[in-house]
């Protein structure tokens, strides 16, 4: 009989692990994994399961510390395990996928799972035992097939972590990645990875190597008809941003007409204070480039904004944040850096030859 993977479950909240007090009748969460795996029972039939609880959080409490806590509690257990699973609540789920992807690299070797559910383990009719089995087995198929990436494994899809949004507050399907296919399919047969999109362990490539930090020096703006963009220019007169990300109406464009343009703002931020402006879509699937036919697309680039490409709004966040935090500030770093695939979090554009 094969010996069973060695998968280690990280405790990070979420409703996944939250349970009905019989006497208070409040939810709380599982003091314990063997509380966990009473309601749980089948985890053990799966893999050697070992559980480590970091943090009891809302994951609307969730800030960049606890990425950096989970991204350096990973790396030093690397070798330990066959594979993490880590439970995490909705709300910023995405979030932390995409950090964790950025944080732990190319070199990753392990499969990191990142699952929750909409509804506690004692409620009936709940998804939290079909979500927590199912990631424990997709972690374990992962590392039969030498799957190394950060995903996130909801309702009967596994996602790449970096591709990933939430698209719903009370469905049980409530992850996707629009912009880029799904890494696999949870079905009545079993887990099935998809072949041509998975990234493997490459054992010839350099180690793990961690990068865990995360400039929240940052400021998002979901453009909205009638902002005022000098009203935005006081964030930068302030000292403290260092970077600009604007949620565009469409495929990277912003308005461009009278006191509401922002092309005036876009070359005088990046120009004057040498800010970096990233204009992303805030549409699912969407993607802010200039090879389309608006106008105002066109301008906000030609004024020197950065495109997010397909990136998805979570990720150009999470990713601005990252970058900087590693040293990356001027136009130009952020420009390439940011457009470069890390983690397969962006499609990058491929350049014409001169005899196209």
């Amino acid at each position: 009989m094969a010996k069973k993977k060695k998968i280690h479950i990280i405790g990070y909240g979420g409703t996944i692990v939250m349970v009905v007090d019989p006497v208070r009748k409040v939810v709380m969460p599982a003091e314990n994994v063997e509380e966990l795996v009473s309601f749980v029972p089948r985890l053990t039939e799966f893999a050697d399961i070992s559980m480590e609880v970091l943090s009891n959080k809302d994951s609307t409490n969730v800030t960049p510390d606890d990425w950096t806590k989970l991204a350096i509690y990973i790396y030093e257990h690397h070798d330990e395990y066959d594979g993490f699973v880590i439970t995490h609540g909705t709300n910023t789920m995405a979030y932390t996928a995409s950090a964790l992807a950025f944080a732990l690299g190319r070199g990753l070797k392990k499969p990191v799972i990142i699952t929750g559910s909409q509804l506690p383990l004692t409620v009936y009719g709940n998804d939290a035992r079909f979500n927590f089995e199912n990631a424990v087995k997709a972690a374990v198929e992962a590392a039969e097939q030498s799957i190394a990436e950060v995903m996130i494994v909801f309702s009967d899809l596994i996602l790449r972590g970096c591709r990933a949004v939430k698209v719903s507050e009370a469905e049980f399907r409530a992850f996707n990645s629009p912009a880029f296919p799904t890494l696999g399919q949870i079905t009545s047969t079993g887990i099935h990875f998809n072949s041509l999109f998975i990234r493997k362990a490459d054992n010839k490539a350099a180690a793990l190597e961690l990068n865990p930090h995360f400039n929240t020096s940052i400021v998002s703006i979901d453009l909205t008809p009638g902002q005022l963009p000098s009203m935005m220019e006081s964030l930068i007169l302030a000292g403290k941003c260092r970077g600009i990300i604007l949620k565009s109406h469409g495929a990277g464009s912003v308005p461009t007409e009278g006191e509401y343009s922002f092309i005036p703002f876009i070359k005088r931020i990046v120009g004057k204070y040498k800010v970096p402006v990233v204009v992303s879509s805030k549409f699912l699937g969407g993607n802010a480039y200039k090879e389309v036919n608006d106008e105002c697309a066109v301008m906000a680039i030609e004024a020197g904004a950065i495109p997010a490409m397909d990136l998805t709004d979570v990720a150009t966040e999470v990713k601005l944040m990252w970058l900087m935090a590693k040293g990356s500030f001027s136009e130009t770093e952020i420009r390439h850096e940011l457009l470069s695939d890390y983690v397969g979090e962006v499609t990058e554009i491929k350049k014409k030859s001169q005899s196209e």
